[in-house]
């Protein structure tokens, strides 16, 4: 057999094509090849996330409360409420809240037997139009507050006070309710 070879390898030099004898073939590796998906992190899916649904969000409000032409341009102004505090004294309660750069004739207080309503008017009133202004960014506001009270008061007893931008009202109680001590055995 090893004749065989040595002829075989003879012959096919005469010819000019070489016969190798078999090797065992050498494994090389590919250059990877660029690709438009890359392995995604944690940050970056949550990032998706949180896009996606602020996208969907802003659509819904969209399609629910469209928004004018005209108030595109012109953004509302912002409403402020006045925070309050309800204190739950024994015969009264007193209610505090803030309206800084309200005038007490600025404030009206409605009072029913189970709420309170405070509404409040302040700001520049552009009441002249003979003067040509430039620019006008000194605004009126406005504001609507209602708070329930947990009992029932007297109406006609009710004091109202402003004092450095804190109004506090004093709403005495119809009938307070009275609190017995229990000892547990």
């Amino acid at each position: 057999m090893s004749e065989n070879k040595k002829t075989d390898q003879s012959t096919s030099k005469k010819t000019g094509i070489a016969v190798s004898e078999k090797k065992t073939p050498i494994l090389t590796r590919r250059a990877k090849k660029p690709t438009a998906i890359r392995t995604a992190k944690q940050q970056d899916l949550w990032r998706a996330f949180d896009e996606t649904f602020d996208r969907f969000r802003n659509d819904f409000e969209n399609l629910l409360f469209p928004e004018p032409m005209d108030m595109v341009l012109y953004p509302l102004p912002e409403t402020r409420v006045p925070a309050v505090d309800l204190e739950n004294r024994e015969k009264d309660f007193l209610l505090k809240a803030e309206m800084p750069g309200f005038k007490k004739e600025d404030i009206e207080i409605n009072v029913q037997d189970n709420g309170i309503e405070i509404t409040g008017t302040t700001g520049w009133k552009y009441s002249q139009k003979d003067k040509a202004y430039i620019c006008k960014e000194r605004a009126c506001e406005s504001f609507y507050r209602y708070v329930d009270l947990p009992e029932k008061v007297k109406i006609d007893e009710v004091n109202a006070d402003l004092c450095d931008g804190v109004l506090e009202i004093t709403l005495p109680k119809q009938e307070p309710k009275q609190k017995r001590k229990i000892t547990v055995k």
